[in-house]
């Protein structure tokens, strides 16, 4: 598809079956060189897709993929030409390149903010106009956050189509989502981001911009804000089943004596890499950014403690509340863990390690106790020692009390040290010596030990049976219940 194709020539909705559509994050549709009509791929604004007339794109209900019509996959790579208020663009690169795009030229004004209708000033519009008549691309992508009457200008202004972070943000998201809860928390930010942009254009419409347009069909438009309303309720709804759901196992798991420990930091900064390494798992790792949406636990292997795992989702700097929200029944596993994995890229420069330490400070706290969390640097083994030392005395340094590590996952550097720490985070205060008689109930109970302590010993005498076991405090009752405690000793 050549990049002229991409031109815009439509606003981003239309009439498809006498509804309002939207269009799908993606290239826009090439027009038909023989009538002239747009060969659409159009995405129902709740999500649903339908092709018409373009080519190897089948309805998800069929393929079982995304809105782009195949499962876990993006949509066809575009040309980008990036226009940023920031010279620092690395983030927003990677966000591009995760997403498949390709970054053919960049553009920054230095100004303190945008400018209130165009985002960048008028002389930096033309120079972006005639850099695109120069070398055309598909997508001009601004650094930061449209406003809808903004994007509305700027794409008549520039007649290409416009994205700006967040919308980069939940293309990606939208590939990622594999799992019932990523696909709902993916549909309820896009409702919320799509509808603003929606309202502007319906705006510009009713005041004459495009003659009979809608055609004076006020009802169908408030029909489908309300349908809006509806889904968005219904999402809310289902979100709210699954958290619920969530905390029922979380309150089971600690009632059986498991621990849980989050895997928190930024994208890209090795989650998932650690979890397979500590819990022998093979679950799948890319060089990307937001490979994991939704939540996976499993257990810390090589211990006699009942130790979980979580991955969660990266954390990801200046969203609006209305992303945040979507998302936030997935940052719960972090707001109610024991213990918090703070991980911190060491290939970061050290100034992006300090300002991603303060913002996830100010993520975590005050929900999280300063105490519970262990910043750890990852990715060691491709630094110097020299700079690992210094890495990790900006992290001694940080709001977090507990002592910094570093690891490699790779090379299995500091693996052994961080299994230690967290045994040490969980071990049991208090060591019982007890005493069980030999008879028939005496298998039942020592089931129990086995399931909510650590067992240390037991020897089987003619009539009795001596065991020594560390427990919680809360235990110390339900176990004299068992048998007679002969010895009792703290270990904090």
């Amino acid at each position: 598809m050549g990049r002229a194709a991409h031109r815009l020539a439509d606003p981003p909705l239309g009439r498809h079956g006498g509804r309002i559509v939207l269009r799908p994050i993606g290239p826009r549709p090439r027009r038909s060189r023989a009538s002239g009509t747009p060969e659409r791929l159009v995405r129902h604004p709740l999500g649903e897709a339908s092709t018409g007339g373009f080519p190897g794109r089948p309805h998800p209900s069929v393929s079982g993929g995304n809105a782009y019509g195949r499962p876990g996959s993006c949509a066809a790579p575009v040309d980008v030409l990036l226009v940023s208020l920031d010279p620092d663009v690395v983030e927003v690169s990677a966000l591009l390149a995760s997403a498949g795009h390709r970054i053919q030229g960049t553009l920054v004004q230095r100004r303190p903010r945008p400018d209130p209708r165009t985002f960048v000033g008028r002389g930096k519009l033309d120079e972006i106009r005639d850099r695109l008549a120069a070398d055309p691309v598909d997508v001009v992508v601004f650094n930061g956050e449209l406003r809808p009457t903004m994007h509305h200008l700027l794409e008549r202004e520039l007649h290409v189509e416009c994205y700006d972070r967040l919308r980069v943000l939940l293309e990606l998201f939208a590939q990622r989502a594999s799992s019932r809860e990523g696909k709902l928390q993916v549909e309820l930010a896009l409702l919320h981001y799509e509808v603003p942009l929606l309202r502007e254009w319906i705006h510009e419409a009713d005041i004459g911009e495009r003659p009979g347009f809608m055609a004076g069909g006020e009802q169908r438009v408030d029909a489908y804000y309300e349908t809006v309303k509806r889904r968005i309720k219904r999402i809310r709804d289902e979100l709210e089943s699954i958290r619920r759901e969530r905390e029922a196992r979380r309150t089971l798991r600690k009632e059986r004596g498991y621990h849980l420990v989050a895997l928190a930091g930024y994208a890209n900064a090795g989650k998932t890499s650690l979890l397979n390494a500590l819990a022998d798992e093979r679950l799948l790792v890319e060089d990307r950014m937001f490979s994991t949406l939704s939540t996976a636990t499993r257990s810390l292997t090589g211990t006699r403690k009942r130790i979980l795992l979580t991955d969660t989702i990266g954390f990801v700097d200046g969203v609006p509340f209305w992303m945040a929200e979507a998302f936030q029944a997935t940052l719960e596993e972090i707001l109610h863990a024991d213990l918090v994995l703070l991980l911190v890229d060491a290939t970061d420069p050290d100034p992006e390690i300090r300002r991603k330490v303060r913002l996830a400070a100010r993520t975590l706290f005050p929900n999280v106790p300063s105490d519970s969390v262990i910043p750890i640097l990852t990715k060691a083994d491709l630094r110097t020692p020299e700079a690992i030392v210094a890495q990790t005395e900006i992290l001694a340094e940080s709001e977090f009390h507990r002592p910094p590590l570093s690891l490699s996952v790779r090379g299995g550097r500091g693996l052994t040290e961080l299994r230690e720490v967290i045994e040490r985070t969980f071990a049991f205060p208090l060591e019982l010596h007890l005493v069980l008689p030999e008879d028939a109930e005496a298998p039942s109970k020592l089931n129990w030990l086995y399931e909510h302590a650590e067992v240390v010993s037991v020897v089987h005498g003619p009539d009795r049976i001596e065991i020594v076991a560390r427990c919680r405090l809360d235990d110390r009752e339900r176990i004299e219940r068992l048998g007679r405690v002969l010895l009792s000793r703290s270990l904090a």
